[in-house]
């Protein structure tokens, strides 16, 4: 991806995001089963470990500050020991401004989810639905008003269990009246927001079904643009991603584009908050104005690092970032976006850089690199660009073209980056002050040689290590063999 579109998610920690809607505690309980029970022979499950996560609105407020934005969380929740639990969580996790209000009667809405082996086999949940009292919702609604007129955006978690009452709705019809602030919703009913008229929604397809009252349709993808459309007109919004688990994501922009997004195919550890993750990540890709298509792109990537989580998924700006920078695999074109990869990989780990030509690969590389990243633990290789080999060594040079001879280095595990250069400076003094490893290594034959990067590496106190070069070894010398030889090339057949 561009990195002028990577470089806009370092905006995300100038947000501030409201996020408004119904808690529920996550309750995740492994097991394991070795008996049955005598009076009923019935499988007895015996519990190895029990472990809570905020759930509802509140894992969105996690997903939005874990990706670098301000929340402040406005929710419900009740009296009950299920509530301690969330207040202890979220004392454990200070970073989100709490405005939490208490149900006099109801429960705080628990969902248990109980696993044996990884495998989910049953879901217990407690409570249904909350209500403030009068007194409680004027404190509520005063609150919102306030919190409102603070924020960049707001985000709705609606899951039909009571924080979002009619009157909240009405606030913020109001608010919107007055001071324009995006707001995007997750909800089962946005029939009820085509007032507000949302900046973005996200139904997923079963939703979709019930709310424009259509049949399920063998390609769903085809189908797709026509549910779009209804859901923009049930819900007034300018902006409907319609997920479809794993057939991926259809974006439809009012009066504007519309396109279809694949998803990665990656092993699914839990699913759980996935949807939060997803609207989390385009709402703040819509405040930083990355436009549609890279937003959902983005968005996507970001669902899938988090459902490779076990127990509520969640993505880090740190992994998205790396995650988009990364996503060719080994080769990074941009050594800007390299530097920006090593800080976030190589905490604490200890960055080698070389560089070379690789040209006609043999031995002597081989032996030379899996030395070179013996002097750490990440190895970039900086490679010379064809128009860079041919000023150093002549225009019959190289041999193989810049895709060829990556291409070999990308098959050798011992190497973790590959990064071009050569377009300006032939020597690699930009690169080591753009990537600023901890290593540079050469070969043995340049240790009496005053190279013109030894300045730069002596001022950024970079190490230097030579290491001794397999005799007899080089693409010259190899060149020079094969002209010297006369080859008869037999006709077969």
């Amino acid at each position: 991806m561009e990195r002028d579109i990577i470089n806009k998610l370092n905006n995300f920690k100038d947000k501030h995001i409201l996020v408004i809607g119904d808690f529920i505690l996550d309750a995740y309980v492994d097991t394991q089963c070795e008996r049955l029970a005598p009076e009923a022979s019935v499988p007895v499950l015996d519990i190895t470990k029990t472990t809570y996560s905020l759930g509802g609105a509140a894992n969105v407020a996690y997903n939005l500050e874990k990706l670098g934005s301000k929340v402040s969380l406005l929710t419900v929740l009740g009296q009950d020991d299920n509530s301690k639990k969330a207040i202890q969580l979220f004392k454990s996790n200070p970073q989100k401004s709490l405005y939490l209000h208490f149900s006099a009667e109801d429960q705080t809405l628990c969902k248990t989810r109980i696993h044996k082996d990884g495998q989910l086999l049953y879901r217990l949940d407690e409570g249904k639905h909350l209500t403030l009292e009068n007194d409680q919702m004027d404190l509520f609604l005063k609150d919102l008003r306030e919190l409102y007129l603070k924020c960049d955006a707001v985000y709705i978690a609606d899951y039909n269990k009571g924080a979002i009452h009619y009157k909240v709705i009405d606030l913020l019809e109001e608010l919107k009246s007055m001071v324009y602030k995006p707001i995007v919703i997750d909800s089962k009913n946005y029939l009820q927001y085509r007032n507000i008229q949302p900046c973005i929604i996200k139904p997923n397809y079963k939703e979709a079904l019930e709310l424009t009252h259509e049949k399920a349709h063998n390609d769903r993808i085809k189908q797709a643009p026509y549910l779009t459309d209804k859901l923009m007109e049930i819900s007034k919004a300018k902006l409907v991603a319609l997920t479809l688990d794993k057939d991926g994501v259809y974006v439809s922009r009012r009066n504007g584009s519309q396109f279809h997004i694949e998803t990665c195919q990656v092993e699914v550890q839990n699913s759980s908050g996935a949807g939060d993750i997803f609207l989390s990540t385009l709402l703040l890709n819509h405040l930083v104005e990355i436009d549609d298509i890279n937003a959902a792109k983005i968005a996507c990537q970001a669902a899938s690092i988090g459902i490779q989580k076990e127990a509520t998924a969640h993505c880090t700006w740190e992994e998205l970032k790396a995650s988009l920078i990364q996503e060719s695999g080994k080769v990074i074109i941009n050594s800007e976006n390299l530097a920006e990869l090593v800080k976030i990989k190589g905490q604490d780990k200890t960055v080698v850089l070389t560089t070379g030509c690789f040209d006609i690969f043999h031995s002597g590389h081989a032996t030379f690199l899996k030395q070179a990243k013996e002097q750490g633990d990440i190895l970039i290789v900086g490679i010379n660009i064809d128009e860079s080999i041919a000023r150093l060594k002549g225009p019959d040079r190289p041999v193989n073209t810049l895709m060829d001879r990556m291409e070999v280095l990308k098959a050798l595990s011992y190497i973790d980056y590959i990064v071009p250069f050569g377009d300006q400076d032939d020597t690699p003094i930009s690169l080591i002050k753009t990537i600023k490893p901890h290593v540079f290594v050469k070969g043995e034959d340049y240790q009496s040689t005053v190279t013109p990067e030894k300045k730069t590496l002596m001022s950024l106190g970079i190490k230097q290590v030579f290491i001794p070069l397999v005799p007899h070894q080089s693409t010259t010398k190899i060149i020079n063999r094969v002209q010297g030889n006369t080859i008869n090339l037999k006709k077969i057949g």
